[in-house]
């Protein structure tokens, strides 16, 4: 049996492979909203500083203000109990250098490692005359490293963004301070709202929006706007912690999680759980209502390599009565999908948009038999996996680049022209996956046959009829794909209707004379009947075509004769 993949180094063709696979019911679970996700601050690393680079600020911080000319510092002092956490050996001791800077001490590693996993004592240090929150709020510099306007999201952010305007992702958990996922979901609304926020008890009787975000550990956004209303929240030190879940005025939150984690399952990602409040938090759930095990969708899972002991820990809390001797090492293996956040959460988003069209396949009228729609979903499948190969260079190039692709497609589809002013996402369907049948606007929107298309271009790729390559966003006129049969290449457009097909024109993106395939959802209006080819000329050249995915539909054909009869239609 083949080694299995790091789970930083995992491509995103075999994470889809287990979401297809062994992890089915937790992707199917995602589609459908059912999870609730925890983050921890994996999912920021690269953006705002780890615990690796927050331990020695702290430290240095301190050191650089000793006064040595004063009999008992105060910074001393607190440098010294800082590094008692420690637990420094005699050696260690004597080779403490108050007078160099930290980075440069020979044991600065070995001290950082074991203050990592003791940073809230490390950040519960009292400096003498300041308050309690002073190393956090001064020497970690909560405003200025995690609440700087200039961060940027990540691939993480992003597509938990996305996700949420796919409408499968509505209640977050996270204990980072960072407003990148805020920031990422602003990008992809045009600024318009759609996270509520919730680190005081008040947040929680805002307006309902698309998404929860519980910022259970404080929000730096947030003070920074607010210091003496958020300030306080910001929650890091180790008495903060120990005392959170019993202080009356984190009450309403506590409850409102302890709710969530008995309502719906766990993903959890970047997180640690190695925080004392966390682990009573789901203690506390799994005293409420337990989940049982096996279940489907499993009701905890982590993105990890290998599982630490604090979440093997939390398993055996989670699952009081189904964890023994016997069942350990199966209860080990449905909770841990070997990938980080970032392949995850890329392979999360092609997963549930393909999930979405395949799902749209089956609301498309006609006689389709069971086996032509499945395979016609076997198309989209080798669509995503095309896109999915596409995936493991720069990530984040390709997903910034995905969802403007799928944004331009969107528009030009249903409006017949891009989009004019701020760009913003353009979900499938703002609906989770099991709602999809149930929407009657779905089935007039033109998408179901869209998705016909997908699933017969994925058809015709698969087997080798053609293949496919993305058109040039910065050229109006080159469609929303090309297709490449027997050398000619022809540029693909797909419009909701005759009426957007106008607009398309009116809007300079269909050009007379082109090689252009131009496929309508609807039937086509008597005006703009299809002509297959051109009239005659010396250069035989093909210029645009046009057919009816639901004349075709209509036939009542299967899928192999749908292909033949798209492929003749079009010319290609």
């Amino acid at each position: 049996m083949p080694h299995a993949p790091h789970a930083a180094d995992i491509t995103i063709q075999q994470t889809l492979d287990m979401l297809d696979g062994p992890f089915k019911a937790l992707a199917s679970g995602v589609a459908e909203d059912r999870y609730v996700f925890w983050l921890g601050s994996g999912i920021s690393l690269g953006r705002v500083p780890g615990l690796r680079a927050v331990v020695p600020k702290v430290l240095e911080f301190l050191r650089a203000k000793i006064d040595h000319a004063a009999a008992a510092c105060r910074f001393k002092t607190a440098l010294n109990d800082a590094l008692a956490c420690a637990t420094l050996s005699a050696d260690e001791w004597a080779r403490v250098d108050f007078d160099h800077p930290f980075a440069g001490w020979q044991d600065a590693e070995a001290i950082t490692s074991r203050l990592i996993n003791n940073y809230a004592r490390l950040l519960d240090v009292n400096v003498e005359g300041e308050a309690a929150d002073y190393l956090l709020w001064e020497a970690v510099s909560v405003a200025e490293t995690f609440a700087d306007p200039r961060l940027e999201p990540d691939v993480e952010h992003l597509c938990i963004a996305l996700l949420m305007q796919e409408g499968v992702v509505s209640e977050i958990a996270t204990a980072n301070w960072d407003g990148l996922i805020e920031r990422a979901a602003t990008e992809l609304t045009a600024g318009h709202p759609s996270i509520v926020v919730c680190v005081r008890p008040e947040n929680l009787r805002e307006a309902q929006q698309r998404a929860a975000l519980y910022k259970f550990h404080g929000c730096a956004i947030k003070a920074t706007e607010d210091e003496a209303g958020y300030r306080p929240f910001l929650i890091a030190r180790q008495s903060q912690i120990n005392g959170w879940a019993a202080k009356l005025e984190n009450a309403a939150i506590v409850n409102k999680l302890a709710d969530i984690i008995v309502r719906k399952p766990t993903l959890m990602m970047g997180l640690s759980a190695q925080d004392a409040n966390i682990q009573a938090l789901f203690a506390k759930a799994a005293a409420t209502m337990e989940w049982p095990w096996p279940n489907d969708p499993p009701g905890f899972v982590f993105s990890e390599d290998r599982l630490g002991a604090d979440q093997l820990g939390m398993l055996q809390n989670v699952y009081p009565t189904a964890y023994t001797p016997a069942t350990r090492q199966q209860i080990l293996n449905t909770s841990l999908i070997r990938a980080y956040a970032k392949p995850l959460l890329v392979a999360l988003t092609l997963h549930i948009l393909c999930s979405k069209v395949r799902a749209l396949v089956e609301l498309a009228t006609g006689a389709l038999a069971p086996a032509d729609r499945k395979e016609l979903q076997a198309g989209v499948i080798a669509i995503r996996n095309t896109v999915a190969s596409q995936a493991d260079g720069d990530r984040l190039i390709f997903l910034r680049g995905l969802m403007m692709r799928l944004s331009r497609i969107t528009r030009l589809f249903r409006d017949g022209r891009e989009a004019e002013g701020p760009w913003r996402y353009n979900p499938v369907t703002s609906s989770p996956l099991h709602r999809i049948a149930a929407d009657p606007v779905l089935l007039s929107s033109g998408l179901p046959e869209a998705a016909v298309v997908t699933g017969l271009l994925g058809i015709g790729m698969r087997d080798g009829l053609w293949t496919l390559s993305d058109a040039d966003p910065a050229d109006p006129t080159s469609g929303m794909a090309k297709i490449n049969s027997a050398g000619t290449l022809t540029k693909l457009v797909l419009v909701t209707n005759s009426h957007a097909a106008l607009r398309l024109r009116h809007n300079g993106h269909l050009v007379d004379g082109d090689n252009v395939a131009v496929v309508h959802s609807a039937e086509i209006a008597p005006s703009l009947a299809r002509s297959p080819r051109r009239p005659p000329s010396r250069t035989g050249r093909l210029a645009k075509r046009e057919v009816s995915v639901s004349d075709l539909l209509s036939r009542g054909t299967g899928s192999e004769e749908l292909l033949q009869n798209f492929r003749r239609e079009l010319a290609i």
